[in-house]
């Protein structure tokens, strides 16, 4: 409410008030006058009445009559006679006393002869209704208050005016910092005046810092500090905001470009020279980009290495114009590093749509990005929409790749190679991680390269590569990629695999990139003279996009080289490729190295590459545990007592004998100790482990398939390995006999089911269990299942995921008896004879495997528990087919059999 109004209200309020009060007050003075006056007249009335009695001699009977009549408005009487004790009315019929009405006054009376006496009464009420005069009075009283009234409000409304138009205005304007004059014509107002005046300077002094922090923490926000480019989250949210446009032909591209070498950049030169340089770089492309792909394109840098471009409406071949542009501009700008090497540049292209989200879009650049550096080139790569399998993230790349090398889920995809004639030239190898979706080795490669698991991924493909040339001899080609010729780690182990098996070897061509010879050559020829002395040979892929490998290429003992792709392609159009073409070609076969044609699609480029010297290839089909501990030995039997009258020599050997026999019982009883405090101590974490996963399971409930699966994982191998230590290291066994066997009946085809339906989902391999008939037999379930997991393991380590492991059960009769048998097959590279016995020994591996994980203690344990159950395990020799093992154990309840071919 405004202040005037308020005043206004005050003043009738305090106006009303007073009229009330005035008003109260006169009814209350003219009341009591009136009461006054009734009283007087009461009792003028009593004693006239009184006074005319005395006049009258006589009872009253006498003297009434001579009584003058009552007026018409005077007030009740009675006479009270005391002499006859009686009451005489006096007054008129419409003016009778109501019932209970007060007595007024009273007076006395006596005759005039004195016969009679008594009182005089007078009825009436105190108080009677206001005379006329005193309503007029009010009503005047009231008008003269309502024209006050409204002469106040008039004089309140105008001060109002007059104040708001003058100093309050003023006030008002000198607050909202309009022009107002210095001096307010209210004297009392200019001190607030001033006030207001000093307030809002220092409020816009305030305000303008304000504004200036909000602007610089903007730009914190959304630019990045040293390039000033857009950051991250600014990407993010345009490009959210794009994607979310309801129009339908809305489209356009995502660039993505990697420093490769920041972190050497950072060692290699001060901070401030490399901000120098990013923030000239970032200046030049923005305006590359701006003026190529217009106004709405957007320049961010993601993070220290990454940098997008953000292309709205933009058409493909302007695109890939752009993204040439850029890729040059990055070119001019690297910087040299050490030996004579210069910065790296990845980059990759991807197209997008409305409706997509961003994380999909990003994905498909990241595998661009990864394949860019799988290829050591900054060659542009585009992301596509096909079919073929691709994982989203670095955490599940690692966990798929780590999980196959642990679970040997790789295989090789072997396909014929033939050149332009249909003649055989070589087989060529290329390896493929298993699973419900096989990946080849150009989707998950990339990832391998970036994450440091490429090594191990082609010590796998070799010594894949090497098995199967044990089953099916011929040449065979396997590619190595370059993120494992930059190791000398790699060249180490695949030394000792090619030297284990030179036969094998001999058989291999190993491909690598023709960029290898111009990052990594000392590499390369380390490779080429391991290569040189088992018999192997190497051969130079994609020569075509890196020329300057040629410089060394008549220092390497190479048996091909390989063209292909654009360079291929623009032989019919480009004279000049031609002529380099024929070059290369001469100058190949003069140092007695075959020169490949590869990506050929028609006939005519077939005849013009064989014409320049090459050799035309042929697509091919899709191308465009812990070791166990050793069993403690028995306790030495007790010798027995020799009589106490001995020559000293024999008490001297009696007494030594003793000692000895103490120093055995200590150390078997130190050994009893060491087992149960291992007891404790495995079964402590490995009960710690159990409450972790079933807490994870609680938690994370509902995260997914692959986090289930990895905590079922989890709780399947604790569950292996608490029945271990309850069978192995239980307290109520004797210590010494931990490996004994507790034997009872068992179907052995039944357990070999429930042992593979445990371990199958852990491997991509098939597990196939053939035992149609019950298979009956005498054993100790667990340390049998033992010796078949250690079985099946091996297995599922020698061989091709894409290979199943055969298990099979049956009975056989011998002289010795019925025996079951349980024999598990795989289709690695098998075992010669001198191998199915020496296999057992404990700590014997074969040389050619010795980059197998292992300890070389399984097969030595799995026969010792064999043969502690009265039954054996033999190996069965299998050159390239795949090796053989059967457990025989004596079947449970039979006399002989007739034989149905003894596997043993």
């Amino acid at each position: 409410m405004h202040l005037s109004r308020r005043l206004l209200l005050g003043f009738l309020i305090l106006l009303g008030l007073l009229w009330l009060g005035t008003q109260l007050s006169n009814v209350w003075v003219q009341r009591q006058n009136a009461t006054a006056l009734q009283q007087q007249r009461a009792q003028a009335a009593a004693a006239s009445l009184a006074l005319a009695i005395s006049q009258h001699p006589g009872q009253p009977q006498d003297w009434l009559a001579r009584l003058p009549p009552p007026a018409k408005d005077a007030l009740p009487r009675r006479i009270d006679d005391d002499t006859s004790s009686r009451s005489f009315p006096y007054w008129n019929e419409r003016a009778a006393p109501a019932p209970g009405m007060p007595i007024l006054a009273r007076s006395a009376y006596r005759s005039a002869d004195g016969a009679s006496q008594g009182e005089v009464l007078v009825y009436g009420n105190s108080a009677q209704d206001p005379p006329a005069a005193m309503l007029h009075a009010g009503l005047i009283q009231t008008l003269l208050f309502l024209l006050a009234a409204l002469a106040g409000a008039l004089s309140l409304r105008r001060l109002s005016r007059t104040v708001s138009h003058a100093p309050f205005d003023m006030l008002l304007r000198t607050a909202r910092g309009e022009d107002a004059p210095a001096r307010n014509p209210v004297a009392e107002l200019q001190p607030l005046q001033d006030a207001l005046a000093a307030n809002r300077e220092q409020h816009e002094q305030a305000i303008e810092h304000l504004q200036q922090r909000i602007v610089a923490l903007e730009n914190e926000a959304t630019r990045d500090a040293i390039t000033r480019l857009a950051n991250r989250k600014t990407f993010f949210d345009v490009f959210r905001a794009i994607l979310r446009n309801d129009s339908p032909r809305a489209h356009g591209h995502v660039l993505i470009f990697r420093q490769r070498d920041m972190a050497e950049i950072n060692r290699s030169m001060l901070h401030e020279g490399t901000d120098q340089w990013l923030r000239l770089t970032a200046a030049q492309l923005q305006h590359l980009i701006t003026e190529l792909g217009g106004p709405r394109t957007l320049l961010a840098r993601l993070n220290g290495s990454d940098f997008a471009a953000l292309l709205p409406d933009l058409a493909p071949q302007p695109a890939l114009l752009l993204a040439e542009k850029v890729r040059r501009e990055l070119r001019l700008r690297r910087l040299p590093l050490r030996q004579q090497e210069w910065c790296r540049w990845a980059i990759a292209l991807g197209a997008y749509e409305t409706g997509e989200q961003v994380g999909a879009i990003l994905a498909r650049l990241d595998n661009a990005l990864m394949r860019a550096e799988a290829s050591n080139s900054d060659t542009l790569q585009l992301t596509n929409h096909d079919d073929e399998p691709r994982i989203d993230g670095e955490y599940r790349w690692q966990a798929l790749i780590t999980g196959a090398l642990e679970e040997h889920r790789f295989y090789l995809e072997v396909q014929t190679r033939h050149d332009q004639t249909g003649r055989r030239v070589q087989d060529e190898a290329s390896l493929v991680l298993g699973g419900p979706q096989a990946l080849p080795a150009s989707a998950f490669m990339p990832a391998a390269a970036r994450l440091g698991l490429a090594i191990d991924c082609d010590i796998q493909a070799l010594r894949l590569a090497l098995d199967d040339r044990s089953r099916q001899p011929g040449v065979m080609m396997l590619p190595l990629t370059p993120a494992s010729m930059a190791s000398r780690s790699f060249l180490s182990r695949a030394c000792r695999l090619l030297q284990d098996r030179p036969a094998q070897a001999r058989q291999l061509i190993l491909q690598i990139e023709a960029q290898c010879l111009i990052d990594d050559y000392d590499n390369v020829r380390a490779l080429c003279a391991l290569t040189a002395d088992v018999g192997a040979r190497v051969g130079i892929n994609r020569v075509s996009e890196h020329l300057t490998a040629l410089e060394k290429l008549h220092l390497l003992p190479v048996v091909y080289i390989k063209v292909g792709g654009a360079f291929v392609h623009s032989l019919p159009d480009s004279p000049a490729n031609r002529q380099l073409a024929a070059t290369l070609a001469r100058s190949a076969q003069a140092a007695h190295v075959i020169p490949y044609a590869t990506d050929v699609h028609d006939d005519t480029l077939a005849t013009l590459a064989q014409s320049l010297g090459f050799t035309v290839l042929q697509a091919l089909a899709g191308e465009h545990e812990p070791a166990e501990a050793l069993p403690p030995r028995p306790a030495a039997p007790l010798l027995p007592t020799l009589p106490a009258n001995l020559p000293p020599s024999q008490r001297k050997r009696q007494d030594q004998s003793t000692q000895r026999l103490s120093e055995m019982a200590g150390a078997l009883q130190s050994q009893r100790q060491f087992q149960a405090l291992l007891s404790h101590e495995l079964r402590t974490p490995a009960a710690t482990i159990s409450a972790a996963a079933q807490s994870l399971e609680t938690i994370l409930a509902g995260s997914g398939q692959e986090v289930d699966s990895r905590l079922a994982r989890i709780r399947r191998a604790v569950g292996r390995i608490t029945t271990m230590l309850e069978q192995m290291l239980d307290p109520e066994r004797n210590a010494d006999q931990a490996m004994a066997p507790r034997l009872e009946n068992v179907e052995l085809g039944e357990l070999a089911r429930d042992l593979c339906h445990s371990m199958q989902p852990d491997s991509a391999h098939p597990l196939i269990v053939r035992a149609d008939d019950a298979v009956p037999v005498l054993c100790d379930p667990l340390l049998t299942s033992l010796v078949l997991r250690n079985l099946i393991q091996n297995a599922i380590k020698y061989s091709p995921a894409n290979q199943p492991v055969l298990i099979d059960a049956g009975l056989s009769s011998s002289q010795d008896g019925t025996m079951a048998w349980l024999a598990v097959s795989d289709h690695g590279p098998g075992l010669n004879e001198e191998d199915t016995q020496r296999i057992f020994e404990p700590h014997y591996r074969r040389e050619e495997h010795r980059e197998t994980p292992g300890t070389g203690l399984g097969l030595h344990l799995a026969r010792e528990i064999c043969i502690s159950q009265g039954g054996s395990l033999t190996a069965q020799a299998q050159p390239g087919q795949g090796a053989r093992f059967v457990i025989a154990l004596p079947a449970a309840g039979l006399a002989g059999l007739p034989a149905e071919g003894d596997p043993l």
